[in-house]
């Protein structure tokens, strides 16, 4: 201020003399007091100098006008006037504006130069001219640390293009992304669309896959709650993008149509199907939720989870074996049971290979005690979750839920029961898919291992797996198998070089992919139903029906009875699976089948590189891992 002010005198006693410089420096104690005056109530002396933004400049530029006019003001009231020219108030405010603005912003100026001259980074290409990009573009230019180079942005909007933000040119819409990118050298897209609906940003995101460089995006308007979008809000993709499969509400009135107040049993509650279906049922307020599961662990926190998040709600957790014909019915006699979600199971496929009795014992018998508990307690509905692996089934896993829907059928006929079942795909992100397991080995720096390149397989989210079980519940009127549209079903490899883009790898550069081979009991293509099925739109179109069904030439109840006998009688494996082939023809002619065709006795070669090579990949891939873990975001 006295800078300032000095300056003013100086330049005027030049011009004036030094009468009316003695004049000025008369009045200055009573100008300090005004200035001090000004600026406290502005509070001018708050702003961080770092931080300072357009707010302080405003601050700023009202406490010096309104400390000049005050002080000329005050010169012409004065008992004795100053007798000073109009001219100096302006020269001191100017003077005073200047150096309190390189004060507070000479800092950030000198950044902002510094990062709009920098050249090195990760580059990369926004999608989004819009505030959130807007916003992303001008965080990663302006900061002069960032280790991410903007260097092109895609907007749609024909009135945007050759438009700059931060210096940064809006040089076209997104169809054009990959020649852009391949222009650009661009090493990572920054998708910057919340508001984009599904269908939109499934467009954006396959053409960012196309270009085969790795992506981050912003989260959903929703996501984001209104508040402010940096670049730290980005994140990589997930599993929900890589499916791009339109989102399913969910609808709490049916939930609660299906289990609000009444006793609600979820079998393999400790499961991601079980845990989730708990969750919900949990949220429908039920008169008491049960929670059945064999595994200690996975009960505990099932149980912990639930109590904690919906205190009122009664739930009881029940440890126990569905194999225990004599356990199940104690339990529906003491806890009467009036809803059941089957969902417990043995589901892998390979691991059931190597132990065929299990599949039976845990999948085919543990089911039928609970459907014959049920039926004898006379509860009102019974959800058997089924897969589409036992479609024609190859494998003891698939052909042990067929069994299941074969005997959910017959006791739904015979006993005139709300008995159904519902038949999914691929669940992504439950333990043990092939999602989950490609996200395992990136985080482990391991080649993501793919059975064949023209595997396929449908996939869903848990959230449509419980959609569609709570639906079953709510239409089915005994004996019907539902099963979701599952559109498309996805290329495994495809998948494969999804996740290595969405972790930020150049797939089979940066992670090599190798082929396996086809283990036994896979097949190459899963179906969703059987020819002689005759699947039926519902009055839900998401949701099919299947209700007209072969019936077998026996019961499937003797022969499931026939087949406990078997086990405890014997372990010979080929008598059990001979057995099964008369029950189920079609399994026998797959094992025919996979038992002429020959199988690698390990990986297949890596886009024929020899061993050396793929293990230095390997290597390389876990080192880029760690690299990139610890980059600041």
């Amino acid at each position: 201020m006295i800078v300032a002010f000095a300056a003013a005198v100086h330049f005027f006693e030049r011009s004036h003399g030094h009468v009316w410089a003695r004049h000025a420096l008369g009045a200055l104690p009573y100008l300090i007091v005004i200035w001090l005056a000004a600026f406290l109530y502005f509070g001018t002396y708050r702003s961080m100098l770092r931080h300072a933004g357009i707010a302080d400049a405003i601050r700023i530029g009202e406490a010096v006008l309104v400390s000049s006019l005050t002080f000329a003001a005050a010169s012409m009231v004065w008992p004795r006037p100053l007798r000073l020219s109009p001219s100096f108030y302006l020269l001191d405010a100017g003077v005073l504006l200047s150096l309190l603005f390189t004060m507070h912003f000479g800092f950030r100026i000198l950044r902002v130069q510094k990062a709009l001259g920098r050249r090195t980074g990760k580059r990369a290409i926004v999608i989004g001219a819009g505030n959130a990009g807007a916003a992303v573009t001008r965080e990663l230019a302006l900061d002069p640390d960032s280790s991410v180079l903007p260097v092109a942005i895609l907007d749609d909007d024909p009135m945007k293009h050759g438009a700059e933000i931060c210096g940064v040119p809006i040089v076209g819409d997104i169809d054009n992304l990959k020649r852009i990118a391949r222009d650009k050298d661009a090493n990572e897209i920054l998708v910057c669309i919340p508001s984009a609906n599904r269908a939109e940003t499934r467009r954006i995101l396959m053409k960012c896959l196309e270009c085969q460089t790795p992506v981050r995006l912003l989260p959903t308007v929703t996501a984001l709650a209104e508040r402010r979008v940096s670049p730290r809000d980005l994140r990589a993709l997930q599993i929900d993008d890589l499916l791009q499969r339109d989102e399913i509400s969910y609808d709490a009135e049916v939930v609660s149509s299906v289990v609000g107040g009444k006793v609600v049993l979820v079998t393999g509650a400790g499961g991601t199907i079980g845990s989730e279906l708990s969750r919900q049922v949990a949220a429908a307020n039920p008169r008491l939720l049960l929670l059945l599961e064999k595994s200690e662990n996975s009960l505990f926190y099932t149980h912990l989870e639930i109590t904690e998040r919906y205190p009122n709600v009664a739930v009881k957790p029940l440890l126990a074996d569905i194999v225990q014909a004599d356990v199940i019915r104690r339990l529906f006699a003491n806890e009467k049971p009036q809803i059941v979600f089957h969902a417990a199971a043995h589901k892998h496929v390979g691991l059931l290979e190597m132990h065929p009795r299990e599949a039976i014992r845990n999948n085919v018998l543990g089911t039928r005690n609970l459907l014959l508990a049920a039926a004898d307690s006379g509860i009102e509905r019974f959800v058997n979750v089924s897969t589409d692996k036992a479609v024609n089934p190859s494998c003891f896993m698939g052909l042990s839920k067929k069994l299941t829907e074969m005997l959910t059928r017959e006791v739904a006929r015979t006993k005139s029961k709300r008995f159904m079942s519902v038949r999914f795909g691929n669940v992504a992100g439950s333990s043990g898919s092939v999602l989950q397991i490609f996200w395992d080995q990136v985080q482990q720096g391991k080649p993501l291992r793919v059975t064949d390149p023209s595997a396929t397989r449908y996939f869903m989210r848990v959230s449509e797996a419980v959609y569609l079980i709570f639906r079953a519940a709510a239409l089915g009127r005994g004996g019907e198998t539902f099963i979701l549209e599952m559109g498309e079903p996805l290329n495994i490899y495809e998948l494969a070089r999804r996740v290595s883009l969405a972790s930020g790898f150049v797939p089979e550069d940066e992670l090599p992919i190798q082929f396996v081979g086809l283990r036994k009991g896979e097949k190459l293509h899963e179906e969703l139903w059987e020819d002689w099925e005759n699947p039926q739109p519902t009055a839900l179109g998401q949701i099919l029906e299947i209700s007209q069904t072969r019936k077998p030439p026996f019961s499937i109840l003797e022969e499931a009875n026939k087949l406990e006998s078997l086990l405890l009688a014997s372990d010979n494996g080929e008598m059990l699976e001979s057995h099964l082939s008369r029950l189920v023809p079609s399994f026998s002619a797959k094992r025919q089948q996979q038992k002429t065709e020959p199988r690698p006795a390990g990986p297949l070669p890596f886009k024929g590189r020899d061993a050396e090579d793929v293990d230095a990949k390997n290597r390389s891939s876990l080192i880029v891992l760690n690299a990139r873990k610890a980059e600041p975001a």
